[in-house]
């Protein structure tokens, strides 16, 4: 009974300590494209990151987790920081409920457009941060003169140099948007190296180790456990059988000794 109890406590103590190691949230976005644009580059400096769907229709969004201490955790905070990633959410429009909900769609659109131009940017050889905001054109109907549509792009590198010219990053923007000229695309090029980053890797291996051995060391509890349970069941099962045999003759002959006084007694009365 002891040494059960022991097990079973053993095994309570291994699954606490693993339920520390819960995931934690960095992050939550409307957009699944942000989400994973976070989820690379956080995968990209060592820290493994996943996400996870929360909510339905209007209420929808998408939380960035990772596992590991505070030490992780501030580094994964700093290197979105660094990358310009998880800024929030801009405000919905104002107005009748058809309005916001045509309006709310649209700046989503052009959010995910967003997104994607600055995806585009951030694969280029040294970028670090992207910022993109362009301007649709202005509806013909509404003006004699409409205003054509505009873009900035402000792209901020780590390298001493970069390969990529401002026209060249122009052209890429232009191409993402629907009546966009290049010559209407206003791109900045500023460089600026990535601040240095706390020693969370060690920590970080030495968690995932102790995870897995964790892991392991609760199934082999697991087992060890069933085992002896399995085993103290079928000691006791003999022990059952052996108990029901000792008082089996017993019962039978006290059956017998009533049903032979029943016999007597009938020859009794008799005449």
């Amino acid at each position: 009974m002891l040494r059960k109890k022991s097990l079973i406590f053993s095994l309570l103590i291994a699954v606490i300590w693993l339920g520390g190691c819960t995931p934690k949230k960095v992050q939550t976005v409307k957009i699944e494209a942000e989400a994973n644009q976070i989820i690379d580059v956080l995968n990209e400096n060592g820290i493994r990151a996943k996400k996870e769907e929360k909510g339905e229709g209007e209420r929808k969004s998408f939380e960035v987790v990772i596992s590991g201490d505070d030490d992780v955790m501030s580094a994964a905070i700093q290197i979105m920081e660094d990358h310009c990633l998880g800024r929030p959410e801009p405000p919905e429009p104002e107005g009748s409920s058809i309005v916001t909900s045509m309006e709310v769609e649209k700046a989503r659109e052009q959010r995910r457009m967003k997104i994607n131009i600055e995806s585009q940017l951030r694969k280029l050889p040294g970028v670090t941060c992207v910022d993109v905001n362009f301007v649709p054109p202005q509806d013909k109907s509404l003006a004699i003169n409409p205003y054509p549509s505009t873009a900035t792009a402000l792209v901020t590198y780590k390298t001493p140099t970069f390969p990529v010219t401002k026209e060249e990053i122009a052209s890429m923007v232009a191409g993402s948007v629907p009546a966009l000229d290049a010559k209407n695309v206003t791109v900045v090029l500023t460089y600026k190296p990535l601040r240095q980053l706390p020693d969370f890797k060690t920590t970080y291996n030495i968690t995932r180790i102790a995870l897995v051995s964790g892991i392991g060391f609760v199934t082999i509890l697991a087992f060890v456990l069933i085992v002896f349970l399995l085993q103290k069941k079928r000691r006791r099962q003999p022990a059952e059988v052996e108990n029901f045999r000792e008082t089996d003759p017993g019962d039978t002959a006290l059956l017998n000794e009533n049903y032979d006084f029943d016999d007597d007694d009938e020859d009794e009365k008799l005449p």
